[in-house]
C-alpha cells in the first residue's frame, strides 16, 4: 500500500521551501551576562539626572564608587521595525553619559550624572519632503535603561571643529503631536482611536486642544489631522479651526453598516495657516450627518517655525533650512543663561557635545549641516529624574546552546514550561530552551514589550545555528491580547502576538503568530508577499494563568501515556454545515477523499447536518441529533475532528451544533482529538473579552482537544478548504520509516504550500495552531497485516457471508513490512459492512438533496490478545447484512502499552448467506449501569452520566444495523419518538466475540427520577430488553445517600460506603466513630475518586486511634463527605461482635 501519494507538484513545492542565508551578525554574549544590573525607566524625551542618592535607592553601594565605573545601557525605547531588512541593535547598547563628581573621581554626596533619553515615542524624518511623521509606541509608555558598575564607562564626547558656517540659524522647525489611544473598534489590529464625537445625550460635537509655542514665527503652521467616523448611509464631516481660522473641512465617507465592511471610515488632511500667536488652539466641530452617527479623533500634528530661544529650562530643536551638503551652520540661541548646555542628539544612542560660546544671553555653536541634526539645549533645572525599577538578574540569551524547541513564556508560567520541557526531553529527546518575555525584551528591545523582539530572538537562533542545529519548533506559552498596554479590564497579554495595522476593516484586521517564523533577512510581514514563508513550526498555548497552562501540560503528558492509547486513534470525524448550496458538504467530501487517498488507514465518520432532521424553535433551527452525535463521537474518541462551515467564537454552525453546553458535557480526558475548524473566528484568543469556545476546548479543563488548527478572524470557505486539505494530506503522510510530522511541522508546511500555490496570504495567516508544535499526533508508527482467513492465505476474492463463522490472523510489522517480534499487547478489530449511500434531507432551501458515501455499519468490533507480534480474532457474521456483495473493510489497531500499530484490509467482499444456521434462540443477557458497574437500580447519578451496558450471547451481539428494528436501541424516559441507536458504541471484550459492553454518554438530564430501556439483538436475530432507573441530582449540588457499613454487625473488618452524584471527582471523606456515650475513638480520613456513584473504599479493622481492638458493642459513626466547598453528613450505628 502506498501511503505517500502526493502529486509531483505538491512535493516539488514543498521541496522548494528553501533556506535563504542570513546576513546579520550577533554578539556572542549579552551585556547582561555578568555584573550587577539595575533597571530604570523614563516616560518622555528629556535630559535625565541620576545622583548618588538615586543609585543608593536602587541598591548600589556608593561608598568608594569610582565615577569612571558607572555605565548606562539602553536602546532608546521606540518600537522595533517589523521589516527584517532594517538594521537594529541585537543587544543593549552602552550610552555615553556626563558625570559631575567635583573632579575627585569618586561618586558620592551631591555628585550626579546626566544622560539623554528619546523616550518611547519617535519622530521619523522625511528628508525628501523635509518633513516629520510621528510614530507612537503601541506597546509601552515607558522606555528603559540599565545601569551597571564596572570597567570604564562611555562618556559624552565633543563634536569635531566645524568648517566656517555659511548660514546662521535663529529659528527652528517645531513639531507636536497629540494622540490619545482610547478605543479599538474591532478589538483587533494596532490602531486605537481617541476622543469620541456624538450628538447623543451626554455626548459632544466640539472639542478643542491648546498648544503653547512661544516665539512662533509669522509663517505657515501646518496642521495634519487623522479622523474617523461611523455614519451608516450618509457622510459626516469635521470642521477644524486653527486659532479661530478655518483650516480644514474633512469629509468622512459613509459606511454600509454590514458587519464585514469597514466599521468606520477614516480620513486625513493637511493644511497650512499663517498665525503668529504663541498659543495655538486646534478646535474640532463635528457634523454627524445622521442621528446616531459617531466620530473620533485619531491624532493631529502641528509643524511650524519658532524663534530659537530658551523659553524654559529645556529646548529640543532642529532646522531644515540650513541643511546643505558639505556646509556648516551657526546656531544662535536666545534667552540663554550661564550654565546652559547643548547636546547633539541626532543619534540618540551616541549623543555628543558641540563647542558652545555664550555672549550675554545668546549662546552659539557651529556644526556640520550636511544633514539634518537634532539638538537639545538645557539647564540644570531642566533635568528630570528617571523611575527607579530595581535590580535585574543576570541573563545571556545570546549564549544559549542549540535547541530543538524554543519555549517563550511569561515568568508566571515558567514552572509549567519547565514541566513541558522535561517531558519533551524524556519522551522525544528534544533539547529545549525556555526564556521569558522579560528576558527577550531586555536583550532585544531594550526592555520594551515589543513583539518584534521575540521575532528577533528567534531569528538570532535561526541565523546562528547551522541547518542541522536550527530550532524546529517555537511554542508561545501564554495568552496574547490586541491591547498591548492593558487599557481594558481582565487583560492578559502574557506573550504578545502580532496584530495587523488595520483596525477598521474586519477582513483585513487580524492577529497571527506567523510573524515570529518569518526569519529571512528580507522578510517583512506587512508586504503580504506569498513568497515569504514560515521558517519554523509555531504553536501557541493561550493560557491566561498558571492553572490553564497546567491543564494543557497535563493534557500533553497524558496524551502520550498508555492511558490514552486505544483504537480511537484510528478514527477521524468530518462535520459539514448545511446551507450555501451544499458548499460545506462538498468541501468535506473533497477533504475526506484526499485524506483517504493520502492514508487509507484511518476510518472516517461523517456528520453532515443536512442528513439529520432539523427542529424549529424560538431560537431558530436546531439539529439536536447532531449535537448528540458530536458529544458521543468525542466521548468514544477521534484522532481528528474536522469541521467545515459557518461558526463564531461562541458556536459552530448557525444551528449551534457545538456550544459551551456541549463542551461542558465532553468526557474524553484520554481521547483528545485535534480540532480543525475551517470556520470564522472560532478562537480569537487575542480578545480577553471573548471567552472563545476554541480556547475553552483547549485550556478549559482536562476534556476537549489536544490542539486546534483554527481561525482567529473571519475567513472564506474556498481558502479554508485549501489549507484544511493541504494540512491533512501533509499530516497523514508518513515518511519511509512510518513516522509522521509533528503538529508544528505539518502546519508550517501546509501554510507555506497553501501560500505559494494560491497566493492567498491573509486567509492563510488567520489560521493558527493552538497547541504544542513539537508534539506528534497519535498516529501509530507500526503496521498490522492480516495474513490468513480461517487458516488459509488471504485472497482478493474472499467473501464473508451472513451467519458464517470467520477467524482472521495476522502479524505486527514495521513500516517496511518486516515482522516485529516481542510485541505483546491488545488488538482492536472493527469489521465494517459495505459503504452505503446516504441522502441528505434538503432541510435548507438553498441546499438541494444530495448523497454521500458512509462506511459506518459495524458487523463486529472486539479486542484480542497480541502475543509476540501475532494475533487472531473470530466472530459470527450477523444475519442482518446487506446480501448484495460489495467491498468490506477491516480496521485494526494494537498497542503494547508503549508502541502502537494500525492497519486496514479492504480486499474482500461481504454478501450472501452462509451454509448453515446458528443454533441459538435466546436473546442476549443485558446488564445496564450508570457511570460504573457498581451502580444499583434507583441510585444517584449526575446530570450528564455515562450509560454502561454489559451484554453477552452465545452467538454474539448484532450491530450491523441492516435489519429493520434490529439495532441496539436506547429509550430514555419512555420517549419512543427519540430512540437512540447504540450499535457503534458496542465493543466485544478481549478474546471473546460473545461478550461485550457499551459506553454511551447520555444527554443532559433534568433533576429527578429517570429510566432507560435497552434492547439488543444477537447475530441470529433474537432480542432482549433491560431497564434501569436512577435519580439525577445536579453535579453542582453534592448529594450523598445510602450511607452504610458492611458487614454490620462485624467481627474483624467492615467497609464504609455511600452513594453520591460526583463521579470522577475528588471527595474528601472523614469517618468519626464514637462510643454510645459520645467519646471519639477512631478517625478515618481518605480522599477518594470513583468513576461511578458508589464508594466502598474505606475499610476499618474495628480498632481505636492507638490501634487497639475496640470492645464488643454498639458504636455511633458519622460520615462527612466534602467536595470543594460543599459538605454532607450522615450518622449511623454499627455493632462489633
Amino acid at each position: 500500500m502506498n501511503l505517500r501519494r502526493l502529486s509531483v507538484t505538491f512535493l516539488s513545492i514543498l521541496l522548494s521551501l528553501g533556506y535563504c542565508p542570513a546576513q546579520r551578525a550577533y554578539n556572542q554574549h549579552s551585556a547582561l551576562a555578568a555584573g550587577n544590573w539595575y533597571r530604570i525607566g523614563v516616560k518622555q524625551e528629556g535630559m535625565y539626572r541620576v545622583d548618588a542618592a538615586f543609585l543608593g535607592s536602587l541598591g548600589i553601594v556608593t561608598t568608594g564608587l569610582s565615577s569612571a565605573s558607572i555605565r548606562l545601557y539602553g536602546n532608546g525605547g521606540s518600537m522595533l521595525d517589523e521589516n527584517n531588512a532594517t538594521s537594529r541593535p541585537d543587544d543593549l547598547t552602552e550610552n555615553p553619559i556626563e558625570v559631575f563628581d567635583g573632579g575627585d573621581g569618586q561618586f558620592s554626596g551631591t555628585d550626579y550624572f546626566i544622560f539623554y533619553a528619546p523616550g518611547p515615542q519617535r519622530w521619523e524624518k522625511d528628508s525628501l519632503n523635509q518633513a516629520f511623521h510621528h510614530r507612537k509606541n503601541l506597546y509601552t509608555d515607558t522606555a528603559f535603561y540599565y545601569i551597571t558598575i564596572g570597567g570604564t564607562g562611555k562618556r559624552i564626547g565633543t563634536n569635531p571643529t566645524a568648517a566656517t558656517p555659511v548660514s546662521t540659524v535663529t529659528s527652528f522647525n517645531e513639531r507636536y503631536f497629540y494622540e490619545n489611544d482610547l478605543i479599538n473598534f474591532l478589538n483587533s489590529g494596532k490602531e486605537w482611536y481617541g476622543e469620541e464625537f456624538n450628538s447623543n445625550a451626554g455626548g459632544t460635537v466640539n472639542r478643542s486642544f491648546t498648544v503653547d509655542w512661544p516665539g512662533l514665527q509669522n509663517q505657515p503652521v501646518t496642521l495634519i489631522t487623522d479622523l474617523a467616523g461611523r455614519s451608516v448611509g450618509a457622510p459626516s464631516s469635521f470642521a477644524i479651526k486653527l486659532n479661530n481660522q478655518q483650516a480644514q473641512t474633512v469629509t468622512i465617507p459613509a459606511v454600509t453598516g454590514y458587519f464585514l465592511d469597514q466599521f468606520a471610515a477614516g480620513a486625513s488632511q493637511r493644511s497650512s495657516t499663517v498665525t503668529a500667536q504663541s498659543s495655538l488652539s486646534v478646535s474640532f466641530s463635528w457634523n454627524p450627518g445622521l442621528a446616531g452617527a459617531q466620530g473620533w479623533l485619531n491624532w493631529f500634528e502641528l509643524h511650524g517655525r519658532r524663534a530659537l530661544a530658551m523659553n524654559g529650562n529645556i529646548l529640543f530643536f532642529r532646522d531644515w533650512s540650513s541643511v546643505n551638503t558639505g556646509q556648516s551652520a551657526r546656531f544662535q540661541i536666545g534667552n540663554a543663561v550661564a550654565g546652559t548646555a547643548v547636546w547633539e542628539i541626532t543619534d540618540p544612542l551616541a549623543p555628543s557635545k558641540p563647542v558652545t560660546a555664550i555672549t550675554g544671553s545668546q549662546l552659539s555653536f557651529d556644526n556640520d549641516a550636511s544633514r539634518l541634526r537634532e539638538y537639545v539645549a538645557f539647564t540644570n533645572a531642566g533635568l528630570s529624574t528617571p523611575i527607579a525599577l530595581g535590580k535585574l538578574a543576570n541573563q545571556d540569551l545570546h549564549a544559549i546552546s542549540p535547541a530543538d524547541l524554543l519555549i517563550i513564556t511569561h515568568g508566571s508560567l515558567s514552572g509549567e514550561a519547565q514541566r513541558l520541557a522535561q517531558f519533551h526531553q524524556q519522551h522525544d529527546g528534544y533539547k529545549t530552551v525556555i526564556v521569558t518575555t522579560d528576558q527577550v525584551f531586555n536583550e532585544f528591545s531594550g526592555g520594551c514589550p515589543d513583539p518584534a523582539a521575540i521575532r528577533d530572538f528567534v531569528k538570532m537562533y535561526y541565523d546562528r545555528m547551522g541547518t542541522s542545529q536550527r530550532p524546529k519548533y517555537l511554542l508561545l506559552l501564554g495568552s496574547a491580547s490586541y491591547d498591548y498596554r492593558s487599557r481594558i479590564s481582565g487583560n492578559a497579554n502574557l506573550v504578545p502576538g502580532f496584530e495587523t495595522a488595520n483596525s477598521l476593516e474586519p477582513l483585513n484586521s487580524y492577529t497571527t503568530d506567523d510573524f515570529f517564523g518569518m526569519l529571512n533577512d528580507g522578510d517583512d510581514i506587512n508586504r503580504n508577499d506569498p513568497g515569504m514563508l514560515i521558517d519554523i513550526g509555531i504553536g501557541r498555548i493561550p493560557a491566561r494563568n498558571a492553572a490553564e497552562a497546567g491543564i494543557m501540560v497535563d493534557k500533553i503528558i497524558r496524551y502520550h501515556s498508555s492511558a490514552s492509547l486505544g483504537a480511537w486513534r484510528n478514527q477521524t470525524v468530518y462535520v459539514a454545515d448545511d446551507q450555501d448550496n451544499n458548499l460545506h458538504l462538498q468541501d468535506a467530501e473533497i477533504i475526506s477523499a484526499d485524506a483517504a487517498a493520502a492514508n487509507p488507514l484511518y476510518n472516517q465518520y461523517k456528520i453532515y447536518l443536512d442528513a439529520y432532521p432539523v427542529v424549529g424553535g424560538s431560537g431558530g433551527a436546531r439539529y439536536p441529533a447532531v449535537n448528540e452525535a458530536i458529544v458521543n463521537q468525542v466521548f468514544t474518541g477521534a484522532l481528528i475532528f474536522n469541521y467545515s462551515g459557518h461558526g463564531s467564537y461562541q458556536r459552530l454552525a448557525e444551528e449551534a451544533i457545538l456550544t459551551q453546553e456541549e463542551l461542558n458535557r465532553f468526557n474524553n480526558p484520554d481521547k483528545l482529538p485535534l480540532f480543525i475548524t475551517a470556520s470564522c473566528d472560532f478562537a480569537p484568543h487575542d480578545d480577553p473579552a471573548k471567552n472563545s469556545l476554541g480556547a475553552g476546548i483547549l485550556t478549559g479543563n482536562s476534556n476537549g482537544a489536544i490542539a486546534l488548527l483554527t481561525t482567529t478572524r473571519v475567513v472564506f470557505a474556498y481558502s479554508n478548504r485549501l489549507i484544511n486539505d493541504n494540512y491533512l494530506r501533509i499530516a497523514l503522510t508518513p515518511n519511509s520509516a512510518g513516522r509522521y510530522l509533528t503538529l508544528g511541522e505539518s502546519v508550517q508546511q501546509a501554510k507555506n504550500f497553501t501560500m505559494q500555490s494560491t497566493g492567498d496570504v491573509i486567509n492563510n495567516r488567520k489560521f493558527t495552531l493552538l497547541g504544542d508544535p513539537a508534539m506528534r499526533m497519535g498516529f501509530p508508527d507500526l503496521r498490522l497485516q492480516l495474513t490468513a482467513l480461517n487458516g488459509q492465505p488471504l485472497t482478493a476474492g474472499d467473501t464473508l457471508r451472513a451467519l458464517g463463522k470467520y477467524a482472521f490472523s495476522g502479524i505486527v510489522t514495521d513500516a517496511g513490512g518486516n515482522p516485529v517480534p516481542g510485541f505483546d499487547g491488545k488488538l482492536s478489530a472493527v469489521v465494517f459492512d459495505k459503504a452505503q449511500q446516504v441522502k441528505t434531507l434538503g432541510n435548507d432551501p438553498a441546499s438541494p438533496v444530495t448523497s454521500f458515501s458512509q462506511q459506518a455499519g459495524v458487523l463486529y468490533k472486539g479486542d484480542v490478545t497480541v502475543k509476540n507480534g501475532q494475533f487472531s480474532f473470530s466472530f459470527i457474521m450477523p444475519k442482518d447484512i446487506s446480501y448484495q456483495a460489495g467491498r468490506g473493510r477491516i480496521s485494526l489497531y494494537a498497542d503494547d502499552g508503549t508502541r502502537a500499530a494500525n492497519g486496514v484490509h479492504d480486499s474482500f467482499y461481504i454478501g450472501g448467506s452462509g451454509a448453515g444456521a446458528v443454533a441459538d434462540n435466546q436473546g442476549p443477557l443485558i446488564k445496564p449501569y450508570i457511570n460504573d458497574d457498581q451502580f444499583m437500580d434507583g441510585g444517584l447519578a449526575n446530570e450528564n452520566p455515562v450509560l454502561l451496558v454489559k451484554l453477552s450471547d452465545s452467538s454474539g451481539i448484532s450491530t450491523s444495523g441492516n435489519g429493520i428494528g434490529h439495532d441496539i436501541t436506547l429509550v430514555i424516559d419512555g420517549n419512543e419518538r427519540n430512540v437512540q441507536v447504540l450499535n457503534a458504541f458496542y465493543t466485544a471484550i478481549r478474546d471473546s466475540y460473545q461478550q461485550g459492553q457499551i459506553s454511551f454518554q447520555l444527554p443532559l438530564l433534568s433533576e429527578g427520577l429517570h429510566t432507560v430501556r435497552i434492547k439488543a439483538w444477537d447475530v441470529a436475530d433474537n432480542s432482549s430488553e433491560a431497564t434501569l432507573s436512577f435519580n439525577v441530582v445536579k453535579h453542582e449540588k453534592l448529594a450523598v445517600t445510602l450511607v452504610r457499613n458492611f458487614p454490620n454487625p462485624f467481627t474483624n473488618t467492615t467497609t464504609f460506603g455511600f452513594e453520591h452524584n460526583q463521579p470522577n471527582t475528588d471527595l474528601d471523606v472523614t469517618v468519626l466513630v464514637y462510643t454510645r456515650s459520645g467519646a471519639l475513638v477512631k478517625t478515618i480520613h481518605q480522599v477518594v475518586n470513583t468513576g461511578g456513584s458508589r464508594n466502598c473504599q474505606l475499610k476499618w479493622a474495628g480498632d481505636n486511634q492507638a490501634g487497639a481492638k475496640l470492645a464488643k458493642g454498639v458504636y455511633i459513626y458519622r460520615v462527612i463527605v466534602a467536595a470543594g466547598d460543599q459538605r454532607s453528613e450522615s450518622t449511623q450505628q454499627l455493632i462489633i461482635l
